[in-house]
């Protein structure tokens, strides 16, 4: 495993309290100690470079069979209880009607940019898991996205977590740890260059819920199941539509692959039916780390139907709610200052009840 490389360690500007804003500039991360003092070493010091198998580089005229790249957040469910993949996932074909070559999720993926000039050195743009995941949140939740070049060093910035569900004017720099205003509130992220690149390969890309159907029991699977909910790519290059509904790998045994690795449009599993929508909107809000526990499942006390907090009122806590079939409001009655309502939390609670029976 590479060692990383050495801290770069400088404080270019103080914080409001008066002491140095000492920040790394190699692993763009805070050295602060206590009293405004120096560390030795930032707080990205000590994880390794990524390996070689970690990182891929696509050019997209090498695969005309398609290409897809997407922000790949955990599984919302996972009885076969794995490590959570997160990074960004990579969909290769030569051939439309062939097998994907490559089917696997990185930690940085690299894309070829074409060349428009001979004397101009080959450009990369860089997809990491940081930037893809924040990508994905705010795309979910229909954000408009913009490039915002930080006012100090100039690098694109990256809003993620909170900031990538909500515009906002003031920014803070990753790479060079000051903060700066924008003329409007916004939200950036570096990957929308990818679409202005490739406009024509990219273009009249939609995203089609299909039809097929899945309707299994868990005992059938003693590997386990994942699910997650399927988000619209990146980068979607072949010529069918990109297919959305609720995506769920089937295992048969721990050791081999899974028999099912498909995406479907309705999904029953133990007689519990599952929503793509639930299941999208809770695979963004367990990624973003100011609401991930304070998603909660709330009935309605008059009508007793599930309610389901959608678009904005997804990710802002709130005590109060209105129930969008009958129109009453309530309190949550937790002891929370506000949370936010998602049937899929209960639904998948029972489905862990359920697999926990079986095993």
């Amino acid at each position: 495993m590479a060692k990383a490389p050495k801290c770069e360690i400088r404080a270019e500007y103080k914080l409001r309290n008066g002491y140095p804003n000492w920040w790394c500039f190699t692993h763009h991360a805070p050295a602060r100690g206590e009293g405004g003092s120096r560390l030795t070493k930032c707080a990205k010091a000590d994880i390794p470079e990524l390996k070689n198998e970690e990182k891929i580089y696509i050019d997209l005229d090498d695969y005309p069979g398609g290409v897809g790249v997407w922000g790949s957040l955990e599984a919302v469910y996972d009885s076969k209880r794995e490590i959570p993949e997160k990074g960004v996932h990579v969909h290769l074909r030569r051939n439309a009607e062939g097998k994907k070559e490559v089917d696997r999720t990185f930690k940085e993926v690299f894309i070829k940019v074409p060349k428009i000039d001979l004397y101009v050195s080959e450009e990369w743009i860089k997809i990491d898991e940081y930037t893809a995941c924040a990508y994905t949140a705010s795309i979910v939740f229909n954000k408009d996205l913009k490039i915002i070049k930080c006012k100090h060093c100039g690098r694109d910035h990256i809003d993620a977590d909170y900031f990538a569900v909500h515009p906002h004017k003031k920014h803070f720099c990753t790479f060079c740890g000051r903060t700066f205003l924008d003329i409007e509130h916004g939200i950036s992220n570096p990957i929308y260059t990818i679409n202005q690149v490739f406009q024509e390969k990219l273009k009249d890309r939609q995203l089609t819920k299909v039809d097929r159907r899945l309707i299994v029991s868990q005992k059938d699977y003693p590997g386990g199941i994942q699910i997650w909910g399927s988000n619209p790519a990146i980068i979607w290059t072949a010529k069918r539509n990109e297919e959305g509904g609720i995506h769920v790998h089937l295992f048969k045994s721990d050791s081999e692959p899974p028999i099912s690795d498909d995406t479907y449009g309705y999904v029953e599993i133990d007689g519990i039916e599952l929503d793509d929508t639930m299941i999208r909107y809770f695979m963004v809000q367990k990624s973003l780390t100011y609401i991930n526990k304070l998603i909660v499942s709330l009935k309605c006390p008059e009508c007793a139907k599930d309610h389901f907090d959608k678009d904005d009122m997804a990710l802002n806590p709130h005590k109060i709610h209105k129930c969008e079939y009958c129109g009453v409001i309530f309190s949550d009655n937790t002891k929370y200052k506000g949370t936010i309502s998602n049937p899929i939390v209960e639904k998948l609670k029972r489905l862990e009840q359920l697999a926990n029976l079986k095993t």
